[in-house]
């Protein structure tokens, strides 16, 4: 583990050690401590260092844990699994070089918790490229690239590393800004299915989502016409994202309450969400919800990404027929 990322593990680590007896009143207050002591260096929040915003990110995170643990435990014991072939291991992959979305650390801890506790699943969080090679991919069934932007596997070794994991049997899930990232990575780009191309639908929208597969095991749980808040990218018009080579799970329902925008750029209207594909083998699951830390506190978009983990692992058996082969097209604008 490169040094930065140690030290970060290891001072996030002693803070929550250092009240771990507390009542759950005093582990909060202390963590509001930390996160003001942490913000008084600067009197322009935006201004502080980038480790500065990823340890007061992992704190809150931490705070909303303890705040809402009931809550939590009740989302997670509400979930429906499979019981898995053998025990899967997940290695969740949060590093960015460019804009960071303040939801990594709550979705990385809810993502690890979901996998315990419902026994899908064990996940390691990193960002360190360094674990991105051959030996240590091996211990793992599934790569999860949660919002990493820009350049977050740069070296030549870690991208081979990662397109030999891809060639062997194994599962990519991207949530959000998976799609932000790479773009001058041809093979990334295919295996993921899309590049971003900005989006019209904001933090504070709330879309109507259209469910293009109401039987399949990967969109079932998701009601037509379901409503959520989160941000929604297009994405480009290219060879990647395609319908002859994705099963579009689900998709935007245009004909929803203020679902059309200034800014939209696609002719065909397809602002797909979530979908699946195959690629040189492997199993790709693929969301763009995950933009708001409320996202992974929502039981039917963590219902509908574990389930997508478990398809990736290999361990639901899901149709990946591409939805043009189909006839499956995005919904008709009213």
């Amino acid at each position: 583990m490169k040094l930065k990322n140690f030290i970060f593990s290891a001072l996030a680590i002693a803070s929550m050690a250092s009240f771990a007896n507390d009542d759950k009143t005093t582990k909060i207050n202390k963590l509001n401590q930390e996160i003001q002591t942490l913000q008084k260096g600067s009197k322009d929040k935006k201004k502080l260092p980038k480790a500065t915003k990823q340890k007061i990110s992992l704190l809150k995170a931490n705070k909303t844990l303890i705040e809402k643990e009931a809550e939590i435990n009740k989302l997670f014991s509400s979930l429906e699994t499979v019981k898995s072939k053998s025990p899967r291991k997940v290695l969740i992959y949060s590093r960015t070089t460019g804009f960071r979305h303040g939801s990594i650390e709550i979705g990385a801890l809810l993502l690890k918790a979901m996998g315990e506790k419902t026994g899908a699943y064990t996940a390691v969080q990193t960002e360190d490229e360094a674990m991105i090679n051959d030996a240590e991919l091996a211990k793992y069934d599934v790569i999860l690239m949660l919002s990493t932007t820009r350049d977050p596997i740069a070296s030549p070794q870690a991208r081979a590393a990662f397109e030999k994991f891809m060639a062997s049997d194994n599962g990519l899930v991207g949530i959000h800004a998976a799609t932000d990232c790479h773009k001058n990575w041809p093979n990334y780009l295919e295996a993921m299915g899309g590049i971003f191309d900005g989006h019209p639908w904001n933090a504070r929208d709330k879309v109507t989502i259209y469910n293009e597969c109401p039987d399949h095991p990967c969109a079932k749980m998701v009601p037509q016409g379901f409503v959520i808040q989160d941000e929604i990218y297009q994405y480009k018009e290219d060879t990647h994202f395609t319908r002859e080579k994705m099963r579009v799970l689900l998709s935007l329902d245009l004909s929803g309450p203020n679902m059309m925008k200034k800014n939209m750029k696609r002719k065909d209207n397809d602002y797909a969400v979530s979908w699946l594909r195959s690629y040189t083998g492997s199993r790709v699951f693929y969301t763009n919800l995950g933009h708001n830390d409320a996202t992974f506190m929502n039981p039917v978009a963590m219902q509908h990404i574990l389930t997508g983990i478990q398809y990736a692992a290999g361990d639901i058996e899901a149709d990946a027929t591409p939805s043009a082969k189909l006839g499956k097209f995005p919904k008709a604008v009213k």
